[in-house]
Parts: structure tokens; sequence; C-alpha cells
């Protein structure tokens, strides 16, 4: 590992050379001008008409060139962007204009689902240091999604929500959008007597093709979108204001449960509370987040998985609001926190913020119980600890200038028995505007008593695990070194990640270890325009190989696909994977891999098919077909797998989701798995505010125990049945009323039909109070 200190030190040697600001506005070939932004002092009518005498004194930009998938053609129709602004609040107009207004894709949806669309958008880098963007999109009927784009792990999420407004109307020429953004919902240096803004004006036209059509020009042998943002200056005096706001919730509900192996008597629980979630602004760059008393309970029912034939957990995204809020500001190039692991929190408590090139933040919250992955190389476990628990994060993060920064990261959880310490280190450094470069080292510490250690070696889990665990203190290290070259024709990336025998990054979602892992691969690409009937064709392979610590081979890999991108928003790819692979041990007291595994080779092909098939209508397929490892019973089968997907805008109001997933084994005319699960939405919204949405999630596994080494750790049959019927009204993304009611229930082999175990129903309400 002394390899991987000098290198964060000679990688902060060789950025800190480079000046830490330039007043040059350019790229290698594109040039932007600096706009001014007009001021008035009156407030505009959010409504969609755009009939105020305020307009005539807006900024006025035309949007005319298609930046995506085509690179800065002419944009085959008209749009005109408005901007101006109060000292308060960001006004934008749109005047979209359509040849075939009748062909405008626009449907009433919640927040954060207008995709598809026709929408325009804004984007704005508030501190023009090209580290991240605000986004707003907007449909011509006024629906809202907001994102954020996060340039150091070239993400987007959509998990950020603050409170804006807007309108939108389809008019015979074609729409019309007016945005009202508070200048208190973004971050900036309210300091500065004038403001200088990355900003970006986009449309989105989906028609056969989707273009992406922009204000400005865009380098696609440059890798960083939003450093090529021009600049827009104004905002004299511009204040963030107190930038408080009180979020108090109620909370109701009634759960029915039962032990269907031990009982089909009801259990009743009712629980009524009250919480409060407080937002403040202490400076203009700095926000702290607190919560007490919280609802984490899941409003929207998570998607359907399948858990067969897999020997490492199954990720599941966070949709909890505090955790949400600045998660980007503890991003690092290896995501060391996933906050699914805190279950159950009394209180909660976040502070992030940014002083120049210095941005930091943190967060601390308890859990009344404990839950972590157990890691291993062949495979990972999840363990529960009936224990309260301290959990916590820091981040810091030095940008030395707009191609280069350091990073540091600490993660801690404790609780009576257990503790988990983790450090970390990053750097990223931009050697071109096609080549970049990520280093990362990180440390973990990890202390479990005697109670917990019995307490896993005599739990049911694989013996990987319960050898790993046998340990009261370990520490190890995890490095990894990326490297990416992207420009418009080509990609290759190559990247080393190196995990130790005993690192745990147990705030993470992190199952592997006694890893070390070498990859290769690269892209060519081919690009059409607007005479052909395909837009983009790709080739992409790679190679990779895993070992332990030891040397000795876990996985090798190599793959290969064709892409193709075409008419209709289609989309096709083919790929080919030769996998070799080692599955369970034969001998299971030891964590040998050398002439101690099962080894087979994988070969699978796979193909994905997707295309807008009318303008209300996405039909999507994926398929596999091959031979794969069946983990259960150590052995090469026959695999497939088809999972074809239906997504339908019966009209404005009405939406229907349904996907299916189908995964069937079978050896020498044997069936040994057949799984299936349908996961099933429809939504009606009545309006942008309010909805109603029935969720159901079906699954169905059966298995030929015959063909099992280990019968009896398998049900013949399991089938499961979950629903939820909700319905949401949003003032905004804070002040909303939820009410509904869930169920779920299973069935195995004790069981003859599926049998209900749970039944809930809830309520919550909250207000903002926004000052």
């Amino acid at each position: 590992m002394k390899f991987c200190i000098k290198s964060v030190f000679l990688f902060t040697a060789l950025v800190a050379v480079k000046p830490v600001y330039s007043e040059t506005i350019t790229s290698n070939t594109l040039v932007t001008t600096i706009l001014d932004v007009p001021k008035t002092q009156q407030r505009i009518k959010v409504d969609g008409h755009m009939d105020e005498d305020i307009w005539k004194n807006a900024l006025k930009i035309d949007l005319n060139n298609v930046t995506w998938p085509y690179e800065n053609t002419r944009s085959p129709v008209k749009t005109e962007a408005y901007v101006i602004e109060n000292g308060h609040t960001l006004y934008v107009a749109f005047k979209a204009f359509d040849p075939h207004p009748e062909k405008i894709r626009a449907r009433l949806t919640d927040r954060d689902n207008n995709w598809g669309d026709d929408r325009v958008a804004i984007k704005i880098d508030t501190y023009n240091d090209n580290a991240l963007a605000y986004q707003f999109f907007i449909n011509p009927l006024g629906t809202q999604s907001d994102v954020l784009e996060n340039e150091l792990t070239k993400s987007e999420s959509s998990s950020w929500d603050v409170i804006w407004n807007s309108a939108g109307r389809i008019t015979d020429f074609g729409y019309v959008v007016e945005v009202a953004i508070p200048l208190r919902t973004l971050n900036f240096n309210d300091q500065l007597d004038i403001q200088n803004w990355g900003m970006e004006f986009v449309r989105f036209y989906p028609r056969d093709t989707e273009l992406r059509i922009s204000h400005m020009q865009v380098d696609h042998n440059n890798t960083c979108f939003i450093c090529q943002m021009p600049t827009l200056r104004g905002f004299k005096g511009a204040k963030q204001g107190k930038n408080l706001s009180l979020v108090p919730t109620f909370v109701s509900g009634n759960t029915k449960s039962r032990e269907l192996d031990e009982t089909l008597e009801w259990s009743e629980e009712s629980n009524t509370d009250v919480g409060l979630d407080v937002k403040w602004g202490i400076t203009p760059d700095t926000t702290l987040n607190a919560t007490f008393n919280p609802d984490f309970s899941q409003v929207e029912a998570d998607s359907g998985q399948l858990d067969v034939n897999s020997t490492f957990g199954l990720y599941t995204a966070e949709k909890r609001a505090f955790f949400l809020a600045n998660e980007d500001a503890f991003s690092t190039p290896v995501n060391l926190i996933y906050t699914r692991n805190i279950n159950n929190p009394d209180f909660g408590a976040k502070l992030a913020g940014k002083v120049d090139q210095h941005s930091f933040a943190g967060f601390v919250a308890n859990d009344q119980t404990t839950s972590f992955i157990l890691p291993g190389n062949l495979g990972s476990d999840l363990y529960e600890l009936e224990e309260k628990s301290t959990n916590a994060a820091f981040r810091y993060r030095y940008a030395l200038n707009n191609d280069a920064s350091i990073g540091a990261l600490s993660t801690i959880r404790n609780s009576e028995s257990y503790q988990n310490v983790v450090t970390s280190l990053d750097g990223k450094y931009k050697l071109t505007d096609s080549d970049v470069l990520n280093i990362q080292f990180v440390s973990s510490s990890t202390e479990i008593d005697d109670v917990l250690i019995n307490s896993i070696n005599t739990d049911d889990y694989n013996s990987e695990q319960v050898l790993r665990a046998d340990s009261n203190n370990s520490t190890d290290s995890f490095y990894r070194i990326d490297y990416q070259h992207d420009n418009k024709d080509w990609s290759f990336k190559a990247s080393r990640e190196d995990i130790g025998k005993d690192f745990r990054a147990d705030l993470a979602f992190f199952n592997k270890s006694d890893t070390i892992t070498n990859l290769i691969g690269g892209t060519y690409r081919w690009l059409g325009n607007s005479k052909d009937w395909w837009n983009r064709i790709e080739v992409f392979g790679d190679w990779d190989r895993t070992t332990n610590q030891d040397g000795d081979q876990i996985e090798q890999e190599y793959e290969i696909y064709l892409t193709l991108r075409g008419v209709k928003q289609s989309y096709f790819k083919q790929g080919l994977v030769v996998r070799e692979k080692a599955s369970g041990r034969i001998d299971t007291s030891t964590l040998s891999i050398k002439n101690n595994t099962y080894n087979f080779t994988e070969k699978i092909l796979k193909s994905w098919a997707n295309f807008q098939a009318t303008s209300d209508m996405w039909l999507g397929i994926y398929g596999s077909v091959g031979k794969q490892i069946d983990y259960a019973n150590n052995q090469l089968v026959d695999a497939y797998s088809i999972d074809p997907q239906f997504n339908w805008n019966i009209n404005t109001h009405i939406k229907s989701d349904l996907s299916y997933k189908y995964r069937k084994l079978h050896k020498g005319g044997n069936e040994i798995l057949t799984a299936k699960l349908t996961d099933y939405r429809l939504n009606y919204q009545f309006s942008i505010r309010s909805f109603l949405r029935l969720s159901i999630v079906y699954s169905d596994v059966t298995r030929n125990l015959s063909q099992y080494n280990d019968p009896d750790d398998y049900d013949a049959t399991y089938k499961s049945l979950s629903t939820q019927l909700l319905y949401s009204y949003k003032i905004n993304p804070k002040t909303l009323f939820f009410v509904g009611y869930s169920d779920g229930g299973y069935q195995d082999d004790s069981l003859k039909d599926i049998t209900k175990d749970t039944r809930s129903v809830f309520l919550k309400m909250s207000y903002a109070w926004l000052r």
C-alpha cells in the first residue's frame, strides 16, 4: 500500500502547479460569450401566458444548436428563451415553436417523472467552478423535474427536490413555459456584488429521434459538459435571505402482522407520531438539515427484484428525503455511503457547505437496529444486530483548480458490541479535455466483541462469512486507480482495484473483500447524421481479471458488445460474455481459493432492444441464453432469461407500467429452477399536484429439489404478492399529504396458497414553513 500513499502525494504535487483561476472562457475550439441578465423590480405571475410587459425587457436567447445525438447541427425547430431577475427570483420563459403542435408529447405527472415528454430545461452552475450544476426540466403542461449533475462522479441525481414554480401551455404555434426559481433555493456566494454563473438553456424534442437543442455549442471531445457552459452575468446585490424552513410532520398508521409458521392469529400495532424537519442556511454557503422523530417509512413501494442464483446481496435505491439532502456533497470516486444501512433513526443532523475552493459535509444519525454486510470474495451476507448504533460520515474536498481536486472522507458506525471506522483519501485530475485520472485510497478498522462473533458463528451464515468474522480486531485497506479517455469517436479505460482481506466499509454497499481486479476496455463509435436511419453505432469490449490477495484467480472475463441507436428512439444491443469463474469452496473450513473451488467457464449471449412504438407507448426487452453457474449446486447448467417491459401513457392522466422477469436453469433435460416476477404500476394523475397509484409485485419461484445437493435448504415452491394503493397530494415537495393501504403475503411448502402476513394503512401530512 506504500505505492498508493505515494501516488496521492505525487498527484497533489502534479496538479498544484496549475492556476486556481482563469479569466479566459474558452474550450479547445468553442468560444463563449458573457451575457448580461437584466434586472427588474417587479414580480411576474407564472401562468404560461407571458403577457406581462416585463418580458419585453428580458434577455432573449435563441436555441439553435442540436448537441445530441449530433454535434452542433442546425435545429429543425425554433426556440426562444427569455431571462430576467428581480434580486430574489430568476425568471425564465420559453417559446417553443413546432410545425406540428398536435405531435407535442405532454402528460400530467408527479415530480421527477416527465422524462420522454417534450421539455425545456435550465442548467445552472452558480459557482462557475465546473463541479456541480442545478437542472430544472419542465414539460408543456408545467410538470417539474429537478436534478443535480455531479462532475466528480459523472452522475445525475433526481433526489434533489426544491421549491420553485412553473406553468406551461400548449398553443397553436407550439408551447409556452414560464419558470420562477427563488434564489434562496440555490447555493451561491452572496458576498459578491455581481454574480457570474455558468448557464445553459435546453429544449428536448422527442420525435423519431430525441434531439437535445441548446443555445450553446458542445465539444464532444470534452468529457465535461458543465465546463463548456457560457457565463451569464448579473444578479447585482443578490442575497439568499434567512433561508429557513420548518417542516412539521404528522404520521399515523395501523399495522397487522403474523408469523405464518407459528400462528394464524394477527397481532396489531397502531402508531401516531409527530416530527420536525429543519433546514437552515447558516450562511449562503452552509446549510444545516436536522430531523427529529422522523418518519422514515417508505411511501413508494420498491421495485421488485429477483434474488435467485446469486451469491451477493441486491442493491436498493435510497428514497428518504433526509438522506437524499445534499447527498452529492459526500460523493467520492468509489461510493462509501449507502444510507439504506440505517434502518430506523430517532434523529439526524447534516451540515454541508462550500467556501471558495473548499467544500465540506457531515451527518450523524442514530439507529434503533444495526445491519451491515459481511463481505467476501465468493459471496456476501447481511447481518442484523439488535443493538442501537450511532452512524456518522464526514467529507472534505478541495478544488485546486477547474481540472483537479483532492478530498478526504471518514465514516463511523458504533454500537455496544461493534465498531467500524473508515478513512478515505481521493483525487481527481483532468489531464486533458478527454482524459481523466481518479485515485482513491481507503483504510478500515473493525472491532467486534466475542458475543457478536459467537452470534455470527451460530447463525445461518455461509462458511466464508463465519471465517472472516472470526476476529475481534481487524484493519486493512483498499485502493482504486482509474484512467479514462473519452472523445466523440472512441474511448479507453483502465483500472486497478485492490480490496484487502479484512477490509470493511460497513456504511457503504461494499460486499467484496480479499480481491484484486485489473480491467482494460474501450469503445469505438460511428456517428450518423439527420439523413441516416441510425444516429450512433458503438462497439465496446473489455477484459478483467480478479484474484484474491494471494494471486489465485477468482474470475477472468472477456466481453464484447455492439450497440445501435436509430429511428423511433430505438436502441439495440448484442453482446457475448465469456467468463472463467470460481464457484463455491470444496473445503469450506478454509478461505483458500487455489485447488479449493469449483471452476467453470460461462458463455452467455445477451440482447437488449427498446423503442418508442408510438408517442404514448414504449416497449423494451432483455434476454440472455448460455451456460451459467448454478451456485446452489456448484455446476454448469443451461440458463435462459427474458425481461420484457411495457410503458403506456393511456392518456394525459393515466399511465400503465408493466415489467416481467423470467429465469430458468436446467441440465440434461432436468429443470432445476424457474423464477418469475411481475411488477405492475397503474397511475392516475388528477393534476400536477395529486395522483392515485396502484402497485402490485408478484413473484413465483419453483425448484426441482431432486436436482439439489441440499434440498432441505429450499422450498419447492415459493410465491409472494404485495400490493399498495397510494393517494398523494403535493403543493410542493415539502407540503404534502399521503394516505394509503398496503399488504403482503407469501406461500411456501407449508402453505397451500398465498397467505397474507402483513396489512397496513397509513397517513402522512407535512407543511413547509419558509422564511
